[in-house]
């Protein structure tokens, strides 16, 4: 059975034209996020992907895969853990590296969220409190409901992972932050249908380089994490992913997002 992917977000940490890259992985009723940026919720809503005869919103998240600790990435997560604990009385399923879980609170979240009142008086709240917390060891396959999810260290300032999901018959790859590496292109490259970023600085992956691969790789790669400052309309030999789009990932995968 093919599963979906839906695109939440095409942009880099400074984009003021599109939201920061994320996107939903579905099959059936099963919905899993990749990542959680600024404006979480307002971009699920402006997309209006259906699902359940509703609009697909955060408490619809069965699971959420955190690649790594920068804002454009995690922003999000302080306000769509407080929407479901306070709205809907329901912890998040996490899962990241251990790096990240050693993080996440202490460095990220416990200031915010780690007091509340509650009218009579301040309460003490922890994690557990929040999220179930997964770990996602480096390249070993987890179980992440219908999907096997194995993850990769990338090259990057902090510890970040690249995706490789896989429901038995299918599979799709995500790059997520890195310098130009070969060997994870090669990796990424074994699926069916791989997001892959581009940006600016030595941690990032030049687009010459994607522009560059050669013609069966660049045939599965949708560009992600660009700048605004990158001229899409002018884009030679590299196709880019845009924020609602809908992909199916099964036999011939393909873009689903007008039907």
């Amino acid at each position: 059975m093919a599963f979906e992917i839906l695109v939440v977000g095409v942009g880099d940490a400074f984009s003021v034209q599109h939201y920061g890259t994320s996107f939903l992985l579905r099959k059936g009723d099963f919905v899993c996020g990749v990542d959680c940026p600024d404006l979480y919720r307002r971009a699920l809503h402006m997309h209006a992907f259906p699902h359940q005869n509703d609009i697909l919103d955060a408490q619809h998240l069965d699971a959420l895969i955190l690649t790594h600790l920068h804002g454009d990435h995690v922003n999000g997560l302080e306000m769509v853990a407080a929407y479901l604990r306070f709205v809907h009385h329901k912890k998040l399923k996490l899962y990241t590296s251990k790096e990240v879980i050693q993080d996440l609170w202490s460095r990220r979240l416990s200031v915010s969220l780690g007091t509340m009142w509650d009218g009579r008086g301040y309460q003490t709240l922890s994690v557990e409190d929040y999220f179930e917390l997964i770990e996602l060891p480096w390249q070993v396959p987890v179980q992440v409901g219908p999907w096997k999810v194995t993850t990769r260290r990338t090259v990057h300032h902090i510890p970040t992972m690249a995706l490789k999901i896989e429901d038995g018959e299918h599979s799709f790859g995500h790059s997520c932050d890195t310098a130009y590496d070969p060997e994870l292109i090669d990796w990424l490259a074994q699926n069916e249908l791989f997001f892959h970023e581009a940006n600016f600085g030595p941690a990032h992956t030049p687009i010459e380089k994607l522009q560059a691969l050669p013609l069966e790789i660049r045939e599965k790669l949708r560009l992600v994490h660009y700048s605004d400052v990158l001229d899409i309309a002018g884009l030679q030999g590299i196709t880019p992913a845009f924020e609602g789009q809908r992909y199916l990932i099964g036999g011939d995968w393909a873009d689903i997002s007008e039907e």
